[in-house]
């Protein structure tokens, strides 16, 4: 059977490169994500014999076309590559004082005198001096590291047939020379033998890699040519082989589409105390924005059930993300974005609706009573953006949960029917979640999560008529849950899960 495989070995037995998503940019990236090998094998087409002013040859191009649209299946889900790794160690190292680079004001336009070509004044020559690398404040560099206990990585596509490109993909692995950082020596073959997998997609792994897209080649050509750093590939899911699987099928959500959306950087900020009315602001303002649309394409003007609510209808879920986070201390809890999920059981026309109504709200900016104006701007798959403002963040199994914000309770809790974990519960079976799945139960006045504010700091509210039903229940957990605050209740509820990849037993996140 046909297959790709691209054997890297790590000349000097260390990969330096830095995790992406490491603020503190310290922690060293292992495995190599294939994106940052996809990125090297473009820089190496271009600098082909070939290849003329950095432009990527056309058997290059095709045969790195080909190789991109290979991790994928046509439903969108990723099969490669899988990854043969060996453990690896970080290495311990001093920082490196570089210094740092001049701003574009500091260099001097033009060096010579009016009077006197060749020249320099001594003004600027005391300017050139402040750019010169000898002269300039000097700043420290990590430079994070591994050394993997076996110096090569083997990339493998099992079910592609590499037969039409295998000589222009073995000439465009001869050139690369490095992987990381440009210490990061490497060779890159191609391996008629390679070994198993150690590392394997799973949409539900606690590894997260980033997988070039069909797309991607084309995305790297046009930020090379407009001189900007490209936008990192989408993260997907692996896991180890040796990790076990699971074993059941996780219970899965009830919304299919979750939209979000964040402000401009110069809007107002909002507090994550402001949350469940920034949530009413924004399903206010969708509802005016439908009826807008309907409006200007000559529709009869009927807001769809699934925005203002209808009895015994699902129901779309309107909620603002805040910045909270299990670990990271700095974590505000101020509102970043807005976002709206979809019921599974909308119909089509409704969706339709929808995506005009915010299609209209985007163009036109959503209004929060007291505060201003939000520009908003949607937040896709492939936009870069902060971990609060990424859909994995909250959607998905996981083994525990915990609210962002004090969850609103469908109905007053009575002890004999169990007091407020029986109400939860009633919210989880009502979503499909059998109760028998639900291990322990916690409520509190705090949550664990950094940046979220106590139960108190939310202005208590009860359900009213002209709010219409309650809201959708919580989308299920995989077997534990474990939400937070509860008296006072606050808006509407929010639960829209996906496990927090490295969060402690308990630190799970939902919003």
């Amino acid at each position: 059977m046909a297959m790709l495989a691209l054997r890297i070995e790590f000349l000097t037995g260390v990969f330096m490169a830095t995790d992406r998503h490491d603020a503190t940019r310290r922690r060293p990236e292992w495995p190599p994500h294939p994106d940052r090998l996809f990125s090297a094998l473009v820089a190496a087409a271009a600098a082909l014999p070939e290849a003329s002013e950095g432009n990527v040859p056309d058997a290059a191009e095709k045969a790195l076309q080909w190789l991109a649209g290979q991790s994928w299946t046509d439903k969108g889900e990723v099969i490669a590559p899988q990854l043969h790794a060996s453990p690896a160690h970080p290495r311990d190292a001093p920082d490196v004082y570089m210094p740092t680079n001049p701003h574009p004001s500091e260099l001097p336009k033009s060096l010579t005198k009016k009077n006197g070509p060749g020249v320099v004044s001594d003004g600027n020559r005391e300017k050139l001096q402040k750019v010169l690398p000898a002269y300039r404040a000097r700043k420290a560099l990590p430079i994070p590291a591994v050394v993997p206990e076996d110096p090569v990585v083997t990339f493998l596509w099992p079910v592609a047939d590499p037969r039409e490109h295998r000589d222009t993909l073995a000439a465009i692995c001869a050139c690369v020379t490095y992987l990381g950082r440009s210490r990061s020596l490497v060779r890159v073959t191609l391996d008629p033998d390679p070994p198993q997998p150690t590392h394997v997609p799973d949409p539900d792994g606690a590894i997260q890699l980033r997988v070039p897209g069909a797309n991607r080649l084309k995305e790297l050509k046009d930020t090379f040519l407009a001189e900007r750093r490209p936008n990192p590939a989408p993260v997907q899911g692996y896991r180890c082989v040796a990790d076990p699987a699971p074993s059941s099928e996780p219970i899965r959500s009830s919304f299919d589409r979750m939209y979000i959306f964040r402000p401009d950087p110069q809007d107002p900020a909002l507090p994550a105390v402001a949350a469940p009315a920034a949530a009413r602001a924004f399903r206010a303002g969708l509802m005016e924005a439908v009826a807008a649309a309907q409006t200007a394409n000559n529709l009869p003007v009927q807001v769809p059930g699934i925005v203002k609510g209808a009895k015994g209808a699902p129901m779309c879920a309107f909620v603002a993300l805040p910045f909270v986070h299990p670990r990271q201390r700095h974590a505000d809890g101020s509102v970043k974005g807005l976002a709206v999920l979809v019921p599974k059981a909308a119909r089509h026309d409704d969706r339709t609706m929808v995506a005009l109504g915010l299609e209209r709200l985007v163009s036109k900016g959503l209004q929060l009573p007291g505060v201003g104006r939000w520009h908003l701007k949607e937040v896709t798959d492939d936009t870069q953006a902060m971990r609060t403002l990424r859909r994995a963040t909250w959607r998905g199994p996981s083994r525990y949960w915990t609210t962002a914000v004090p969850m609103r309770f469908g109905h007053v809790p009575k002890p004999g029917n169990g007091g407020e974990a029986g109400v939860i519960l009633d919210s989880l079976r009502r979503a499909g979640v059998d109760p028998d799945d639900v291990l322990e139960i916690t409520v509190g006045r705090h949550s664990p999560l950094h940046g979220a504010p106590p139960s108190w700091a939310f202005k208590p509210r009860r359900n009213a008529p002209d709010e219409g039903p309650p809201p959708p229940p919580p989308a299920p957990c995989h077997r534990a849950v474990r939400p937070t605050g509860g008296r006072p209740p606050s808006d509407r509820r929010r639960a829209f899960p996906r496990p927090w990849p490295d969060a402690p037993p308990g630190g799970g996140l939902t919003a």
